[in-house]
């Protein structure tokens, strides 16, 4: 906690000095206690005493806006980040919140790998032994993202002039199999019913997986489901990545027997708690899954059903919720509905086609 100067000397907030018999120093502290740098010359000369103290309050109105305090990539990363965060809410610079969340999660890793290091000294060898790492480690797709992002935050070294060229440019991502799970109507419906079969959390996970399905919606969306998107018309979803600011992009998935049944036993099973928010898919005590809560009641879910699968010889292959937006698209596809892009409150058709639509034949009328 910053407090006042027992005297005041004129310095900038956060610039101390001290002048001992011998020598003169001064220097920028760091909210965490470290020196962002100290300076120092022989107190007996007054002429550089005067530059020092000159330079530290210059290089110390450079932190203050913006520039890292030092010259390494963990400075470089906090930089960014208070960067990003200082954006005028409508920037087109600025990231969406949801975006910047991700990045947060995915900087732990580049703090690790590369924070130690000066920014000078990164090069595209460094980018390559980093994607190589993530490929030993079964992670070369989120490898491949680290390094993009990773990319960005040099860029932004190039901005404020730490240096002339991004290291990280032209890098070569890892290849990548390409992930086409495209999930069956039998498998939710085993899903559905081992979930009932085991009631509570499980039947809350498995009935989130068909609303995900039926509404094809993102996990994050449907976690975060709320009893005041319930509504006479059907379910009001806002689209969850945009940036603060913006308006919402509102989309209202209309009732049909099937999702109107599917929500209404979700609301009917029994919570210990429904204060706040009531999550629709949130635990017994009406509050939203973290992301460890949600992964082991899944894996209790799957891992019963796949129990049931092998016992009535049936096929199944565990999902969770990423897997059910693509079997939602593909299934309105192949059907001609003409709605897709409202439904998923996407801005691009491309997205849609490239990345959610797995159907694995597809129709066409012949030419006339």
């Amino acid at each position: 906690m910053s407090r006042q100067r027992a005297r005041q000397d004129g310095l900038p907030y956060r610039v101390y000095e001290r002048k001992g018999k011998l020598t003169y120093s001064i220097g920028y502290k760091l909210p965490n206690g470290r020196w962002a740098f100290r300076l120092k010359c022989p107190v007996a000369d007054r002429a550089k005493v005067a530059e020092t103290r000159a330079e530290a309050i210059r290089r110390a109105g450079e932190i203050g806006l913006g520039r890292p305090a030092d010259d390494s990539v963990d400075a470089l990363i906090t930089a960014w980040l208070d960067w990003q965060e200082a954006l005028p809410v409508a920037s087109p610079l600025r990231r969406a919140d949801s975006t910047l969340a991700e990045n947060k999660n995915e900087i732990v890793k580049l703090r690790k790998a590369f924070g130690h290091m000066a920014v000078r000294d990164l090069t595209k060898t460094d980018a390559y032994a980093y994607l190589d790492a993530c490929v030993k480690a079964s992670r070369a797709a989120k490898g491949n993202k680290e390094v993009s992002l990773m990319r960005v935050i040099l860029e932004y070294g190039v901005r404020l002039g730490l240096i002339t060229a991004n290291p990280f440019d032209g890098v070569k991502k890892n290849k990548t199999a390409e992930y086409d799970r495209l999930v069956t109507s039998e498998e939710i419906a085993l899903a559905e019913r081992v979930g009932r079969e085991m009631g509570g959390p499980q039947l809350i996970v498995a009935l989130a997986l068909k609303t995900a399905w039926l509404c094809l919606k993102r996990s994050v969306e449907v976690r975060a489901l709320t009893r005041p998107q319930i509504t006479d018309a059907g379910i009001e979803w806002v689209a969850a990545k945009r940036r603060r600011g913006a308006v919402p992009r509102v989309g209202i998935i209309e009732w049909s027997p099937e999702l109107r049944a599917t929500i209404d036993d979700a609301l009917e099973i029994k919570r210990y708690d429904l204060a706040g928010e009531w999550y629709v898919f949130g635990n017994l005590s009406g509050e939203r899954y973290t992301k460890g809560g949600w992964k082991a009641t899944l894996a209790r879910l799957m891992g019963r059903c796949v129990e049931v699968a092998t016992k009535e010889g049936i096929q199944f292959e565990p999902f969770s919720l990423q897997d059910c937006r693509p079997k939602g698209v593909s299934d309105k596809l192949a059907r001609g509905d003409a709605d897709v892009m409202e439904a998923t409150l996407h801005t691009s058709e491309r997205m849609i086609r490239k990345t959610y639509d797995r159907r694995r034949v597809r129709r066409a009328k012949p030419a006339e």
